[in-house]
Order: C-alpha cells, then structure tokens, then sequence
C-alpha cells in the first residue's frame, strides 16, 4: 500500500480578502467555503506533542454550495504523521469518513485517548491546478493562507512538494516565511 502525504505550506495572512482577490486575478478558483470543528486526542501511551503526530475528528459545516464543493465527508477521523521535512508540512495522512462524530469520540475515550483541543476555524477554498488553496480565519489563533497537495508515494511526494514551492514564489509568498507549527500547536501555545 503507498503511502498517502499531505504536501503543505502555511503562511500567515494579514489581510485573507486581499489575498484572496490577488490569487483570483492570478487564475485561481473559487471553490466552497465552510467551517470545519477539529477535536483532537492524544494517545494514551506515548505523547504526540512529542512525536509530532496528530488524530482528529473533523466535522464540517457547508457554508456555501459551488459546483466543485469538497469531496472530503462531513465528518472524519484522521491520522497525521510527523512532518517529513524542514520547509514545509509534509506528513503522511490516512481519514476515513465517520458516520457518528459522538460514537466515534466514545470510541477513541474508551480505548484510552483524551481529548486535547477543540480548534474552530472558518475555511474558504482555491485552486489552482492541483493545489488547494485555504484561505483560514482561526478562533483564537489567527489568519493564515495554506496551500496543498495531496500525493500518493514519496516519489510524488518530493515532486509535489517542490512544485508546491515553486507555485508559492511564483504567487509572490517566500517559502521561508512559512509556519510549521498545527492549529492545534498554535491554538496551544496561544499564539
């Protein structure tokens, strides 16, 4: 089975309706907007502070309708591994579709996971070819602009991600002011 990678790189954003415009006149798609509630849980044997890992669920809420609205289920479960590299947020990522958010938080409670955060944020999508665009306002955090790929094996992976790079600086953000840290990190530490 081939590894699936979530190819990120988020950026802060001082002004999303600015930037937003700027990526529409540069070619993007305006896609749906929504928000989206992620509970997430920390393992009961080992810490995921420390091994950079992540376990979520996820429930959305559709804001907008749009012909290319997210093909993503209305809530899910999700597992992120530690990022893979320096410059980006590049990790592996497994998400199933959940029938029951309620159930499936008894579940991982039962099974000895503690819920750490619940992080609230509302999402508006972009595209530009295979790059996904969100344009994020997050309760108590901040403003950003994340830009993804989603790559199936680590060949793709490393191509995907330096064509990521390469669309960023070509849209005028620096790669290096990107910030690596989750919601979840930056919802935690209070920035």
């Amino acid at each position: 089975m081939s590894e699936t990678f979530e190819v990120e790189l988020k950026l802060r954003a001082s002004d999303l309706v600015l930037a937003e415009a700027t990526l529409l006149k540069m070619g993007a798609e305006s896609l749906n907007s929504e928000v989206q509630s992620d509970v997430y849980f920390n393992h009961p044997c080992r810490s995921f502070e420390e091994t950079d890992e992540a376990v979520r669920i996820r429930s959305r809420i559709i804001e907008s309708d749009h012909v290319a609205a997210s093909a993503h289920p209305l809530v899910e479960l999700t597992y992120k591994g530690p990022k893979v590299d320096s410059k980006t947020k590049t990790r592996v990522e497994y998400s199933v579709g959940v029938d029951d958010p309620v159930k499936m938080t008894e579940i991982l409670l039962s099974i000895g996971f503690r819920e750490v955060a619940t992080v609230v944020k509302r999402r508006r999508f972009l595209r530009i070819d295979e790059t996904t665009i969100s344009m994020d306002d997050v309760k108590g955090v901040g403003s950003f602009i994340e830009f993804e790929v989603i790559a199936t094996g680590k060949d793709e992976m490393v191509r995907a991600r330096e064509e990521l790079l390469s669309l960023v600086r070509e849209l005028g953000f620096s790669p290096e002011d990107s910030v690596r840290e989750s919601y979840l990190e930056l919802y935690l530490s209070g920035k």
